[in-house]
């Protein structure tokens, strides 16, 4: 069964809206998907009942940005889109983003990069650096993404203004509060660090139940050492492609994504 359960759309930094999304995932056989926009959950309440007219089971889906000594992504799933305390988190989120693109933008100007802020999207509940990069680009200021980054809003950049973010402990109490299971994203750094077990052994008392095996950084062997270690931590195995529409070269479903039973389980998937 062709799944996948990372993506994003125009909510947050992809190019796709929701529906367009799903009209995708029927063409391509997708048959289980979940739409998990960086800290916002809007997509969810459009898409939900339009994916299961069109035969695709969904999940609910989200992804938070946290952060401790690095930034650690907890994807979330099947939790209560209605729970006050996530709502009230994700639209605190939401002003902070546009409160630091705004303090960057006015950062940019100092430096004689004159972009207007009434040109930021309207419709994105995360705004960021990577929206101001593209209209950096239009605007002529940098021939591409990178260069926006290393000369501007990287950490080393002249208008990098730091983010106010919540810690990994925060997050995935807030998905289980919620009803929700808690999942870390793309794992492969913290397997190169040699860190993932001390981070998923500092999550698990506070409700992690699940690592991503299934990304396209992730080879083979990859996988199987996550899925190996999923088991003995007693952990789900998700996965999906990351996808962001034009702004990432990757295609919707293309990670191939070998269900588990207990996964499955977990997170009501009929096989």
């Amino acid at each position: 069964m062709k799944i996948d359960l990372h993506i994003h759309s125009v909510l947050s930094d992809g190019t796709d809206a929701p529906e367009e999304i799903v009209d995708k995932a029927e063409r391509l056989g997708i048959k289980c998907m979940s739409i998990t926009d960086h800290d916002c959950i809007k997509a969810n309440s459009e898409v939900k009942e339009y994916a299961l007219s069109k035969g695709i089971q969904y999940i609910n889906g989200v992804e938070l940005s946290t952060f401790s000594n690095q930034e650690i992504h907890i994807l979330g799933y099947a939790f209560d889109v209605n729970d006050d305390a996530l709502l009230e988190k994700l639209e605190y989120f939401e002003s902070k983003r546009k409160e630091r693109a705004s303090l960057i933008i006015d950062r940019l100007y100092s430096l004689g990069i004159k972009i207007d802020k009434d040109t930021l999207p309207r419709d994105s509940a995360s705004v960021g650096r990577l929206h101001i990069a593209k209209l950096m680009i239009s605007a002529g200021y940098v021939s591409s993404i990178p260069e926006a980054f290393d000369k501007y809003l990287g950490v080393n950049g002249k208008a990098y203004y730091p983010s106010k973010r919540i810690t990994p402990i925060q997050g995935v109490k807030l998905i289980k509060e919620a009803g929700g299971f808690a999942v870390i994203a793309h794992p492969l750094r913290f397997v190169q660090q040699r860190k993932i077990e001390m981070l998923i052994d500092g999550l698990k008392p506070f409700g992690l139940e699940g690592i991503e095996a299934y990304y396209p950084t992730h080879d083979e062997m990859m996988s199987k050492t996550i899925l190996s270690l999923a088991k003995r931590k007693g952990l789900m195995a998700t996965g999906g492609t990351d996808y962001h529409g034009a702004n990432r070269n990757i295609e919707l479903g293309s990670v191939e994504y070998n269900l588990d039973g207990y996964t499955a389980s977990k997170l009501g998937i009929r096989k």
